[in-house]
């Protein structure tokens, strides 16, 4: 579940109901995960594949309207369903071991200082709540910066909307194109790598043939 919600947080900003279908490459570093990461957007549909997980190769499958999920687990051939409410309490629970204070959101600040990352110029951004911070680089000038924000404002609209940490990030001049956060002594880092429009068959949001499903039977503390 942690390499789940891992994987959640880190394509967070990636969900659209725009009429088109993406394929964004990320690579994820933290110690849970250390892997590249291919986010595939279809409608209300979202599915990151992760190729060495914890558990080997998975992929979670994310109904961003219902906030429905299931999570492959390839290597047994195992879907894993949770429903919404087992997710938020999830998602809850997780944000609470962190610290978070609750309340106003931070403010997002701007340190004034611009870092490369890969091709494009970023401006810096930072935010504190409780035992979390947070620093963004921010793409303003990103080929694909109007899609990009469009995934952002989709997410603070959609079922995991009211469960996110940190200020509103539809604010920023640009999309963030990597993320480096530290809760609790442990530092997770995002870098969007690539960003593609092209079409994603609806077949890759179902589970496959063979697969055994069984249902999360209860939110699972954080774990």
């Amino acid at each position: 579940m942690k390499a789940f919600l891992s994987a959640l947080a880190a394509s967070a900003i990636f969900i659209t109901t725009a009429s088109a279908d993406w394929v964004i490459e990320s690579k994820i570093e933290s110690p849970q995960l250390n892997t590249a990461t291919t986010t595939k957007v279809k409608g209300d549909k979202l599915r990151v594949d992760i190729p060495d997980g914890p558990a080997g190769a998975m992929s979670s499958i994310v109904d961003t309207k219902t906030g429905d999920s299931v999570q492959l687990i390839h290597a047994q051939k195992m879907a894993v369903k949770t429903n919404a409410e087992v997710l938020k309490k999830a998602m809850e629970a997780a944000k609470q071991k962190t610290g978070v204070k609750g309340g106003a959101a931070p403010e997002l600040k701007a340190t004034g200082e611009s870092e490369k990352v890969g091709d494009f110029d970023c401006a810096v951004y930072t935010w504190t709540d409780g035992n979390i911070t947070s620093k963004l680089w921010v793409a303003k000038n990103h080929p694909q910066a109007a899609a990009l924000k469009a995934f952002e404002k989709q997410m603070r609209s959609g079922f995991f909307g009211g469960m996110q940490m940190g200020p509103d990030t539809t604010t920023l001049p640009g999309p963030a194109i990597k993320t480096e956060t530290t809760m609790q002594g442990s530092k997770v880092t995002s870098t969007i790598t690539s960003v593609k429009e092209q079409d994603v068959d609806a077949k890759e949001f179902d589970v496959p043939a063979g697969y055994q499903s069984m249902a999360m039977p209860g939110a699972p503390g954080g774990n």
